[in-house]
């Protein structure tokens, strides 16, 4: 069976002495994907020598590389000297050098250079998903509205000029669900700009750890309402945060924990049967993180993640077979529905996310 896990699932380091040593470990686990994911904040650009040679490890390694984690330009996660985390999500960063949605059209260019970046990177190695973040500065938003309007003009603008050469390298971008925002934004992001670019180009990579850090009531919405255009996944589990930390500086990434499938609070049952119906290309990446004392440790732990991802594997595999079964029964011809537990399903929605408006 196949199985994805994240290139870096270690650290990030960013010599390629240890982003070899890691992707070793990952063949050596058994894992026939991978979903590359070093340097995917900061403003890093890729030489074409350094895509050749990501391109030459994966191939002695037999290893297919399935995603590739772009980068949005900035580095949002800080730490004070004495251990304090701040995540800089709320306003627009102010450190930014390369920023595909800028007012600025010279920084706007320069983050349009570093997304074309990553997708002559996606070519290189031979991934079709590019996943990619877009931290919306929703406080901003609520201070002046009209700034939301000019930040979508920018964030359609920037896709336009990438989308022909995308298309050319077999890459479709996938706008991942982030912590921290409020899960209106992020839905009436998705809307906006799913409306703007077809399924050929444009779509969402989910976060199963995020989704449960942005709403505990109703962790797949963004699955009820996307799953069509699912083209990645971010597969990896926590014990979700209390409500009154949400807004808290950096509590959010303090439970962002990336820990391995089955561990936590994650609906897998529902995940798997939307991922089931969804245009993914399998198998779906798992994002984690894995810490280990020791070489031996480090294996045992990458092989017990991998047999975790293959359960979840198995899960996807037997949601498509019970979704057959029930298209080819006589008694229900016309259920095409996703058996997913009944307290994770929502039954009303935000009136901007109707169909009527499509």
């Amino acid at each position: 069976m196949t199985s994805s896990i994240n290139s870096d699932y270690g650290n990030d380091i960013r010599s390629w002495a240890e982003i070899e040593r890691q992707l070793c470990n990952i063949a050596e686990a058994g894992f026939t994907h991978i979903q590359w994911i070093h340097d995917w904040s900061g403003d890093y650009m890729y030489s074409p020598s350094e895509m050749r040679r990501a391109s030459r490890i994966l191939k002695d390694l037999h290893l297919n590389a399935h995603s590739l984690h772009a980068t949005e330009g900035c580095v949002r996660v800080k730490k004070d000297p004495d251990g304090t985390i701040h995540f800089l999500h709320q306003y627009r960063h102010p450190e930014y050098r390369k920023d595909y949605t800028s007012e600025d059209e010279e920084l706007r260019e320069a983050g349009v250079s570093l997304l074309r970046n990553r997708i002559d990177m996606c070519e290189a190695i031979g991934a079709h998903a590019m996943v990619l973040h877009m931290q919306l500065p929703y406080k901003m938003f609520l201070k002046d509205p009209s700034s939301k309007e000019r930040y979508f003009e920018q964030v359609c603008k920037s896709f336009a000029e990438v989308e022909n050469a995308a298309k050319t390298a077999g890459v479709r971008i996938a706008l991942e669900n982030l912590p921290g925002t409020p899960v209106e934004e992020i839905l009436d992001s998705f809307k906006r700009v799913f409306h703007a670019f077809g399924p050929g180009f444009m779509g969402m990579c989910y976060d199963s750890g995020h989704a449960t850090l942005q709403t505990t009531h109703d962790p797949l919405i963004f699955l009820e309402l996307f799953y069509d255009r699912l083209f990645a996944t971010h597969l990896q589990d926590n014990d979700s945060i209390a409500q009154e930390l949400f807004d808290v500086d950096g509590q959010v990434i303090v439970h962002d924990k990336h820990r391995v499938p089955f561990t936590g609070v994650v609906n897998w049952e529902g995940i798997a049967a939307y991922v089931a119906k969804s245009p993914i290309e399998l198998p779906a990446d798992l994002e984690v993180g894995i810490s280990a004392s020791s070489e031996e440790e480090e294996m045992e732990l990458l092989r017990d993640c991998r047999r975790r991802a293959e359960r979840f594997g198995k899960m996807v595999e037997d949601a498509k077979r019970r979704s057959q079964e029930r298209s080819c029964s006589p008694q229900s011809p016309q259920t095409q529905t996703v058996s997913v537990p009944s307290s994770s399903v929502r039954t009303t929605f935000p009136s901007s996310f109707t169909d009527s408006d499509e």
